[in-house]
């Protein structure tokens, strides 16, 4: 099922995806059914499978829209001045700051890159699902490769590709830790200076020049904030979606 290739396509299907995330946040994921996404539009069942085959790509393209790498760009394109530790730590940060403002993202990240769900999805939604993990992946591990060829952090390949896993491996755990709710304190401490500590030491296991500090990274989740307050994280659209095109496309256009 491909994406909308004009701006009426893309206008309806935008009403469809937020049919279906208001149907999440009163229903939850698993409750709602496809069905009552074409009732909450006014439209017809026929209407609804024009743009979507099930609701695996409903579900799919409802995190396609979310995704922070929608977001990131707009960011680092706003704030040039961004120096090599604070681009290495830009990716985590933000999520942090996004699945604070919006829980459906952190539930629609789980849901959708399971592998048990995804593969239900339509053959096109797979691929941009697919191109668009790898692009998150690579939003991590590139600004470590850059620090190396900077001359910013001694690291062989291996290490770089060690570092880039332990972060997103971090990430996934702390986010989805932190929205389950169900952990004491005695387990589990969520707050910024927690995760701050737990980031400088996966980072500074690793022979930076100059250390990865608490004191950078709080000022950078402060300019993540003052962005995201800005509107920017409201941007959630087909359009925003498909401008971030392929996997490759973006490597192009962040360098």
């Amino acid at each position: 099922m491909q994406c909308p290739s004009n701006n009426l396509d893309a206008i309806r299907c935008n009403q469809l995806l937020d049919v279906a995330e208001q149907l999440i946040d009163s229903q939850g994921v698993v409750s709602f059914r496809f069905a009552q996404i074409a009732k909450g539009a006014g439209c017809s069942t026929n209407t609804l499978y024009k743009y979507f085959e099930s609701k695996e790509d409903v579900l799919v393209c409802l995190f396609l829209r979310n995704t922070t790498s929608s977001q990131i760009p707009t960011f680092v394109r706003e704030n040039p001045d961004l120096n090599i530790h604070e681009r290495a730590v830009l990716s985590i940060l933000f999520t942090f700051e996004v699945v604070k403002r919006s829980p459906i993202f952190n539930i629609l990240r789980v849901v959708s890159i399971n592998s048990m769900f995804w593969q239900l999805a339509s053959p096109d939604k797979i691929e941009v699902l697919r191109n668009r993990v790898n692009l998150f992946w690579s939003r991590i591990k590139r600004p470590l490769e850059e620090a190396v060829e900077q001359g910013e952090l001694q690291a062989t390949q291996v290490e770089i590709d060690n570092l880039s896993q332990a972060l997103y491996f971090f990430l996934a755990g702390a986010t989805s830790s932190y929205e389950s709710r169900l952990m004491e304190e005695q387990y589990l401490v969520n707050d910024d200076e927690t995760g701050y500590r737990h980031i400088s030491c996966i980072m500074n296991h690793y022979q930076w020049r100059q250390p990865i500090t608490r004191e950078m990274m709080q000022a950078l989740s402060i300019r993540i904030r003052e962005f995201l307050d800005k509107g920017h994280g409201n941007i959630r659209s087909c359009e925003t979606c498909l401008a971030i095109g392929k996997l490759s496309d973006c490597k192009q256009q962040d360098h």
